[in-house]
């Protein structure tokens, strides 16, 4: 994608010579790239037979419930609640729609300074992993290459019986305890005490596995292992490098940050080896 800033000179210099050079992309492109129109797609994939069949054989969305006496069609009281989307750090804003007490469904909020309107994949599950009529609730076991519902008691029972097991065999160190960052620091420390009652030190937090590499490049970088800059920086900055990431895949909000830098006249450089 292309994104240039509109010239505010209409018919002048500037913007003949940027229709020439969008001219001479996309005909560069054109050439270079292998292209197909969108019915020929369609056509080649199956995609239209697999969208027919999905659509009238898989019901994907079901209406929550209400209380006794109470109604989600619409009809009822609906409230918005603001609220901050919990997956990370960036603190994405979402408008929760409230019918009646229930979470029907979500928008981003526009006119937030972070998310701008916009959500990454998390983001737009939000509800689901809380709400959604196909979250897992109840403990399943994998027998003969098929999930089987069990009771929470047997489930209990066994990791406690197969966990003993690998104690007895090979000490408390046997087994390696790593927390999460959706935990807060009541189910933390809950965590940590257990592990210590269990008799090892085997324990840590998923941040240290997924962000070794960041804190000790920032941290000799900068002489600061965390985050350095606010997406006001990123917006106004002159030279953007991005080292092994793809933006638009891990972290599509920053990157509407950086279109904004784009448009400003930043430079985005990718060095990735992936082509």
């Amino acid at each position: 994608m292309l994104l240039t800033k509109k010239s505010s000179s209409a018919g002048g210099h500037a913007s003949r010579v940027h229709s020439t050079f969008v001219h001479n992309l996309q005909r560069g492109l054109s050439s270079a790239l292998p292209t197909m129109d969108r019915r020929a797609f369609l056509r080649r994939s199956g995609m239209g037979v697999g969208v027919g069949l999905a659509a009238s054989q898989l019901v994907l969305v079901k209406k929550a419930k209400a209380a006794e006496g109470k109604s989600i069609d619409g009809t009822g009281k609906i409230e918005v609640k603001r609220t901050i989307c919990t997956h990370c750090s960036v603190g994405c804003a979402t408008d929760a729609i409230v019918e009646n007490g229930v979470w029907v469904r979500q928008e981003p909020v526009f006119d937030s300074p972070i998310n701008l309107g916009a959500h990454c994949a998390k983001g737009a599950a939000l509800r689901e992993h809380g709400h959604g009529e196909y979250r897992l609730r109840y403990p399943m076991k994998l027998v003969n290459g098929k999930y089987e519902r069990i009771s929470w008691d047997v489930a209990l029972n066994e990791i406690t019986a197969k966990m003993n097991e690998l104690r007895e065999a090979s000490g408390p160190d046997s087994v390696y305890f790593v927390g999460s960052s959706k935990h807060n620091n009541e189910q933390a420390y809950l965590l940590r005490k257990f592990v210590s009652f269990w008799g090892t030190n085997n324990c840590d937090h998923q941040a240290r596995i997924c962000h070794s590499t960041t804190v000790a490049g920032v941290a000799n970088t900068w002489g600061y292992g965390a985050m350095t800059n606010s997406y006001n920086d990123m917006r106004n900055s002159k030279v953007a490098l991005y080292i092994g990431s793809n933006a638009a895949e891990a972290h599509p909000v920053s990157l509407l940050h950086m279109l904004h830098a784009k448009e400003n006249g930043c430079k985005m450089i990718v060095v990735d080896p992936r082509f």
